[in-house]
């Protein structure tokens, strides 16, 4: 499966692939308004992708649907450290595939006052393959490891919710 590696010009808070809509992710830990939030992110493909697009190829792209996963946050504290604590990834508690629109409400109750992380990408037909863009993340510059599971996204760089102490 190829990856298609997007990038995102004008945007506050610089992130690769598809950029959230909800919860912004101009704020450090934005807070979602509901333990079962709606998130939203770009479509794929973007009108500034289309515009860019000298070889056409994109024209060509069918079926476009997305993938969503979710983790609870894992931090171990490194007290002889600058920053007393490492953040990562721990259990991937939601994941979804093929979702037909560039939305979803997450169909299982999160925890109260908890922070998550997670990514989403596109899946796609070009020209009779299948192929995906990256999944989405923050572009910043930490010099923290990486998600020991991947070699493509830091540790810190998945885009992140804050749940609500108390439901609405």
């Amino acid at each position: 499966m190829a990856v298609i590696l997007l990038s995102l010009a004008g945007c506050s808070t610089p992130v690769a692939g598809l950029r959230p809509l909800y919860p912004n992710v101009d704020r450090s830990w934005p807070w979602v308004d509901s333990l079962q939030p709606t998130l939203r992110w770009e479509a794929f493909p973007r009108p500034a992708d289309l515009e860019g697009d000298r070889g056409e190829w994109l024209s060509r792209i069918r079926n476009v649907t997305y993938d969503l996963r979710i983790w609870r946050l894992k931090s171990e504290e490194y007290p002889f450290e600058w920053y007393p604590f490492k953040w990562y990834p721990g259990e991937l508690i939601y994941s979804k595939s093929g979702l037909p629109a560039p939305t979803h409400r997450i169909e299982l109750g999160l925890g109260r006052d908890t922070r998550y992380l997670w990514s989403v990408r596109a899946r796609f037909d070009l020209d009779g393959q299948q192929r995906v863009t990256e999944w989405g993340g923050l572009l910043i510059s930490n010099g923290r490891d990486h998600d020991p599971r991947t070699a493509h996204i830091p540790a810190l760089n998945y885009y992140r919710i804050l749940t609500p102490l108390y439901e609405p």
